[in-house]
């Protein structure tokens, strides 16, 4: 490990804070590159250098501070890591005083040297495992054998229920969302679940406890509705949940299929209280983005009566057949949603079918008028 000026101005603020005395770090090259006192910070220190050559702690009282470049009175000790010394950490004072505190400073600083070092190899482990996942996602990795020593490598299972979740937390603001996955408890995750930043999306790769009914586990739900509570104070917070697969090389497919549900879910449901969208549960939703721009215009201009996207905007016609085909035609029930007269639906039903030529009473006509206020809806 190599003393580098930001690490030795951290070890030299928080070992004075604890023994308030002046500190001096030097490097392997005996410059002072922390210090307590700020002007010395780039001087050279004679004594350091000796300490480095002798590996041995260096006593100099006030009256010999004259004979070396760079030093005051004080004590001077080797900072060694893995049994090698990389620099030398001073005290500044009268050597009766300060040879006490040498030993403790000395282990508190190699303590520091050891800490940072662990928190090093960590972050990088933790940069290794992100890199695989970033690859993972992109489906860059099409070698069997180098994703197999992979996953060996960072202790990945392979056979393992994941899904993906794609989370558009608006207005996004990088550092904001960092702190907050950093520092919010996700009681759900584990050592193998991991979170990315990828464009102005978070994405979690989730590993899945569930065995049956991979389809439609109701664990994925309360996941989603977990990172929602995260973000919601002070983000609009959106959410698409790729399908489950139990082989890595397959989870670009559920990051896609995420992407895709989250992409349909916010034009279709925008104006509803939905913000979770799962990829199986989107119906003939699924295709909407599937479909060319000139075929959405050529059916919204041409099968109908009427000019439908004039509908579709002047009124609430939309509102009036999800009503109708969530409550599986029943006109009762579907007046009671809409906070109207079962009279005043029927009316409003005898419009649409005089101004459309379909009467959406029908099953049959009443999907064609709502795969047309999903087109018109996706495609504005």
């Amino acid at each position: 490990m190599r003393l580098t000026r930001e690490l030795a101005q951290k070890i030299v603020e928080n070992t004075m804070s604890v023994l308030g005395k002046n500190i001096n770090i030097m490097n392997h090259d005996g410059v002072i590159i922390g210090s307590g006192n700020k002007k010395r910070i780039n001087t050279y220190h004679e004594v350091a250098s000796i300490v480095l050559t002798t590996g041995k702690p260096t006593f100099i009282k006030q009256g010999d501070v004259s004979q070396f470049k760079g030093v005051k009175a004080g004590i001077n000790l080797p900072i060694k890591f893995n049994e090698k010394i990389i620099g030398v950490v001073g005290i500044t004072g009268n050597v009766d005083e300060v040879s006490g505190y040498g030993q403790i400073v000395k282990n508190m600083v190699e303590l520091i040297l050891q800490r940072e070092f662990l928190q090093q190899e960590i972050g990088l482990e933790n940069k290794v495992r992100e890199d695989f996942y970033q690859q993972l996602l992109s489906d860059s990795i099409k070698d069997r054998d180098l994703l197999h020593d992979r996953t060996n490598l960072l202790k990945i299972s392979n056979n393992t229920n994941r899904a993906v979740y794609v989370i558009s937390a608006k207005p996004f603001h990088n550092k904001e969302i960092n702190g907050r996955l950093h520092n919010s408890r996700f009681s759900f995750l584990n050592e193998e679940d991991i979170f990315l930043i990828r464009g102005e999306f978070v994405v979690l790769i989730k590993t899945l406890n569930s065995t049956k009914d991979l389809t439609r586990p109701p664990e994925i739900f309360k996941i989603a509705n977990h990172i929602e509570k995260v973000f919601q104070d002070k983000f609009t917070v959106t959410i698409g949940i790729g399908p489950i697969f139990n082989q890595l090389e397959r989870l670009y497919l559920s990051y896609q299929g995420a992407k895709h549900a989250l992409r349909v879910g916010e034009k279709i449901y925008h104006l509803k209280p939905k913000n979770i969208f799962y990829i199986n549960q989107l119906g003939y939703d699924y295709f909407l983005p599937c479909i060319e721009q000139s075929a959405i215009d050529y059916y919204l201009n041409n099968f109908y009566d009427q000019n439908i996207i004039d509908l579709f905007v002047d009124t609430e016609i939309g509102i009036v057949l999800e009503a109708l085909a969530e409550n599986d035609l029943n006109i009762s029930k579907a007046a009671e949603q809409l906070f109207i007269h079962r009279n005043t639906l029927l009316y409003r039903l005898k419009k649409i079918e005089e101004k459309t030529g379909l009467d959406p009473k029908k099953a049959i006509n009443l999907f064609s008028l709502l795969f047309a206020y999903n087109l018109y809806l996706y495609s504005s």
